[in-house]
């Protein structure tokens, strides 16, 4: 007879005890974002890149970055959050070269005229992500940040922001998709 292993896939997790994967899976994530917060804080990734900015300005004008106030409160690059942004990047970098053995551009669809190339589909997720952080710091935290750590502390206006995100996303998805 076999010996048990010590690691258990998630399937048969799932097969044995008829849970389903996202449940099974969403729940591990919230033992693993409230252990989190319980060792080290809220967590949330937007300030990394302020943080960023300000240790290359440290480099070329270390006057201007000493006295500009919100870099100070910023404070340094290298923080448990940096980490989890590292991590996020390496983690779809090794995920993306995984599951398909090669990095491409997704397929064109034709939901935004200007996105006629790869190329330019590139161009325009790096303007709207720029703008979407800019506003995320505008705002003093990340959507991401709030819904998640605001969630997992029971936070009721993480509860109703995060239905006001998802809500606006769908009709967003609705109506760059003429209604479908």
């Amino acid at each position: 007879m076999p010996s048990a292993s010590l690691s258990t896939p998630v399937q048969d997790v799932r097969a044995s005890t008829n849970v389903p994967r996202w449940a099974l899976l969403g729940t591990l994530f919230g033992l693993l974002s409230a252990a989190a917060i319980a060792l080290y804080g809220p967590i949330g990734v937007s300030g990394t890149y302020p943080r960023f900015v300000g240790s290359i300005l440290r480099r070329i004008t270390p006057t201007y970055a000493v006295e500009n106030p919100y870099l100070v409160k910023m404070g340094s690059l290298i923080t448990t959050e940096t980490m989890l942004v590292v991590g996020l990047l390496i983690g779809g970098l090794l995920a993306a070269r995984i599951g398909r053995r090669r990095i491409h551009a997704p397929a064109i669809e034709p939901i935004n005229a200007r996105e006629t190339t790869p190329r330019r589909r590139y161009v325009d997720a790096f303007i709207g992500g720029f703008l979407l952080l800019f506003g995320a710091r505008l705002a003093g935290g990340c959507t991401s940040g709030h819904i998640i750590s605001g969630m997992t502390q029971l936070s009721i206006s993480a509860f109703i922001f995060a239905a006001g995100v998802f809500a606006s996303g769908m009709l967003t998805s609705r109506a760059l998709q003429g209604g479908k």
